[in-house]
């Protein structure tokens, strides 16, 4: 009889646990304990809505639950931008938002559904954005994952959720480096050329853009100086005196991306600090472009290249 209870406890808790078990695949890109937990979470609602449907939506909505803390809130649209659950804002439920723009006129809403417009059931990404924070006057920078869903009856939702001040994770830029490039290759240089240069599209990382050279250390497309004359950028040097860009080309020669470190003055405090730097190499015709984003990892987290 024992043996018999145990057994039912072990299959009652084994299917609790695969209903809510998040791949590793999904959580192995990044390093940070705040961005696994949110990723996990709505990893988790989006499991919990392709098996129950809209039902999940009341289990969303409970205060001080998983799903709704002082922490973390979940939302939920269709591709349309029509708002299906809003735990922190209910009262934009059943509102077409697909216009609607942050602080700095960047199309959330069409980033966030582009989510559900990629290929793969269980497709998703990462939308930057501008938002009030409470009981602050400016807006801040917040981070949001957004999963797609294919609910019972087949609809195709994307649901959320994000927070404030999130550090910035190698994945991030390397994801946005690597889908610029795959737009160049897709689209052609021009297109997609105007597309990066937008400092309002998805290629925006927080506070770092992807920045287009060519082989010779040409700007070609910088949002950051997007009125500025033609820079060339091949002798900067970090403060130990290392050319950034003859050691990137050197990667280049042997493949077409690669990380490097190097130390930068940060623009704040002016103090040297590790600065990661993600490039890729594409090439169109006879042109080589070389794409790159960077940025600061947070402290004390050093990562490693």
């Amino acid at each position: 009889m024992k043996t018999k209870f145990l057994f039912l406890i072990w299959m009652v808790c084994g299917i609790c646990c695969s209903a809510f078990a998040v791949s590793e695949a999904k959580l192995a890109p990044y390093v940070y304990d705040d961005t696994k937990q949110l990723v996990t979470l709505v990893e988790d609602a989006a499991t919990l809505m392709e098996r129950k449907g809209e039902a999940a939506f009341k289990d969303f909505g409970v205060k001080n639950s998983k799903w709704f803390s002082d922490k973390y809130y979940l939302f939920v649209y269709d591709l349309d931008g029509n708002c299906l659950f809003h735990a922190e804002q209910p009262g934009l439920i059943g509102k077409n938002l697909i216009s609607f723009k942050d602080a700095a006129e960047r199309p959330v809403m069409e980033l966030v559904t582009a989510v559900g417009k990629k290929p793969g059931a269980d497709a998703s990404g990462w939308v930057f954005y501008l938002w009030e924070m409470p009981n602050h006057y400016a807006p801040y920078w917040k981070t949001s994952y957004i999963r797609k869903v294919i609910m019972p009856d087949g609809k195709i939702y994307v649901v959320g959720s994000g927070f404030f001040k999130m550090k910035i994770e190698k994945a991030f830029i390397q994801e946005s480096v690597d889908m610029a490039a795959d737009l160049i290759l897709s689209e052609g240089k021009e297109a997609a050329f105007n597309e990066i240069r937008n400092p309002f599209s998805a290629f925006q990382v927080l506070d770092s853009y992807v920045v287009v050279l060519d082989e010779h250390g040409n700007v070609i497309v910088d949002p950051s100086f997007p009125v500025v004359a033609q820079r060339n950028i091949a002798d900067f040097r970090d403060i130990t005196g290392r050319i950034i860009f003859d050691e990137v080309s050197k990667t280049l020669k042997y493949t077409d991306r690669g990380w490097h470190a190097f130390l930068w003055s940060q623009y704040e405090n002016n103090m040297p600090a590790r600065m990661l730097l993600y490039v890729r190499r594409v090439k169109v015709g006879n042109e080589e472009f070389f794409l790159y984003g960077d940025f600061y990892p947070a402290k004390p987290i050093w990562m490693k290249v």
